[in-house]
């Protein structure tokens, strides 16, 4: 066996495989976007894009300034150091073929705790045209009650302390632009790919926010020169494994320290307002629209809910994985059937031929056996994700006044949920920032089913729908008097 080759630029002329092989010289990438949160879903989606876009267009102007600014990103800057900003991405399709593609559109990279000045200097550099985002829910530092913006959070707190070690990624953005400002250059769009509703207008509203109340003089020029799109983003990206790791050696003889595992699907639609230019991305089938709300409820309220609903009742079964749950035709029915009868109806604006083929699509993709997508990741946070992609279709039903029986049903295996035993009698973690309130809550519903709800700021305009509350009662009281299995079957054949 030949030795072993690390991935990095230097070895990349002995790949023993010319599909592996950029047909692009790297040095004569332009830097002009920088990306904060080198995160895998980043790797497996926007990089991967402006790859495409490099490797097939020629588009030099557009290579990636990655940059990480939490302590625990580290090791993922670590490694893309020693590797020169390459990676490999391992594409697991259903049919078990597995490809491999090394990525090489991360041309730089800084770690702001290091050095937060590096950092914020680079980032004020007129090159960058886009500062593009995948922060996750945390990032945004939103009020988990209200939604809105948090200026009592500790670290926005400590930012206005420190304003040079900045800890929150506003802090970053306002030395950056004020840093612009001071100098007379131009600003850029700031691209959220965050998975979270209305991304663009959330990271606007926050942003505007700390400046508000940290820098107030810089805002009129933000708001003149910076713009914030909206964008829908949809890839299912799960760990990487050792034996992910292990394959990809003994198939190539490569040694990459952090591959990123995805499945083929992968879809980026983004609204069209961009205030200093942007990629040829619709060469590589990004789609831009003037309206991003339609696509994004199909996608938060069918893919989304989708895997909180299976992670949530395929936990109480036992399950461990998201293919194990999509494959029980129980659970699946019961999916398809939420899908056809409750959120449907609530996406009247949607074009109707696409939805069909989107649903098939989604159902499709969760039966992959080969991403093994835990169900622990799934529903980590669930009560962050719950209220956006399962309370919108429930509220649209009851003003419409039609059925709210799965939406309802989801609700209260949810609540058993923080029960944190399975119907087998094994526990399983909870990982939530409101773990503690939901599970005393959850307890308190063994008397009164109801305190819940009312206990919880979570389900605001619900808790005044009498037929909401009587049904969630309901359903509750038989998820814990029967097991999940035998309630879906009772709820697929409408016997319950």
């Amino acid at each position: 066996m030949p030795n072993l080759l690390y991935l990095n630029t230097e070895n990349t002329n002995s790949l023993p495989n010319s599909i592996l092989k950029s047909n692009v010289d790297r040095d004569k990438i332009k830097t002009g976007i920088a990306h904060i949160g080198l995160s895998n879903f980043h790797r497996a989606h926007q990089a991967y894009y402006m790859h495409e876009l490099i490797e097939q267009h020629q588009e030099l102007n557009f290579g990636i300034c990655g940059i990480d600014l939490l302590e625990s990103d580290r090791k993922i800057y670590n490694i893309l150091k020693d590797q020169d900003g390459l990676y490999t991405l391992i594409t697991k399709k259903a049919n078990g073929t597995i490809d491999y593609k090394i990525i090489s559109s991360i041309i730089e990279y800084f770690y702001g705790p290091e050095n937060p000045l590096a950092a914020i200097e680079r980032l004020a550099r007129p090159d960058i045209k886009i500062i593009s985002l995948t922060i996750a829910e945390d990032g945004y530092h939103l009020n988990e009650t209200t939604g809105e913006f948090n200026l009592t959070h500790p670290q926005v707190k400590e930012d206005s302390l420190s304003k040079f070690n900045p800890k929150t990624v506003f802090g970053y953005l306002t030395q950056v632009f004020n840093l612009r400002k001071e100098r007379g250059l131009p600003g850029c769009t700031i691209l959220s790919c965050d998975n979270i509703q209305a991304n663009g207008d959330t990271v606007k509203k926050s942003f505007f926010n700390y400046v508000e109340k940290t820098t107030p003089s810089l805002l009129p020029w933000l708001q003149e020169n910076t713009s914030f799109p909206n964008s829908m983003v949809d890839r299912i990206t799960t760990v990487t494994s050792a034996k992910d790791i292990e394959l990809f050696k003994e198939t190539y003889n490569i040694y990459d320290q952090w591959p990123v595992v995805s499945e083929p699907f992968s879809k980026w639609i983004i609204e069209d307002n961009f205030i200093s230019g942007k990629p040829d991305w619709e060469k590589i089938d990004i789609q831009f629209v003037k309206d991003i709300e339609p696509f994004e409820n199909a996608k938060l309220r069918i893919l989304n809910a989708g895997h909180s609903i299976l992670g949530i009742l395929g936990t109480l079964n036992g399950y461990k994985y998201v293919h194990e749950v999509a494959n029980d035709e129980d659970f699946i029915f019961f999916l398809e059937n939420y899908i056809k009868t409750e959120v449907t109806p609530s996406l009247q604006n949607t074009e109707q031929q696409n939805l069909k083929a989107y649903k098939k699509e989604v159902i499709d993709r969760f039966k992959n056996p080969h991403i093994n997508d835990s169900l622990s990741r799934i529903c980590k946070e669930s009560s962050s994700k719950i209220p956006i992609f399962v309370f919108p279709t429930l509220l649209k039903q009851l003003s419409n006044q039609e059925s709210i029986a799965h939406a309802t049903f989801v609700m209260a295996a949810w609540c058993k949920y923080y029960d944190g035993v399975d119907d087998y009698g094994k526990t399983f973690d909870i990982t939530d920032n409101l773990s503690n309130q939901l599970i005393r809550t959850a307890a308190l519903s063994q008397q009164n089913p109801q305190l819940f709800l009312e206990n919880n700021s979570l389900f605001k305009d619900l808790v005044h729908h009498d037929l909401f509350k009587e049904r969630f009662e309901y359903y509750l009281s038989k998820l814990r008097s029967l097991p999940i299995k035998e309630c879906l079957v009772l709820m697929n054949t409408g016997k319950l």
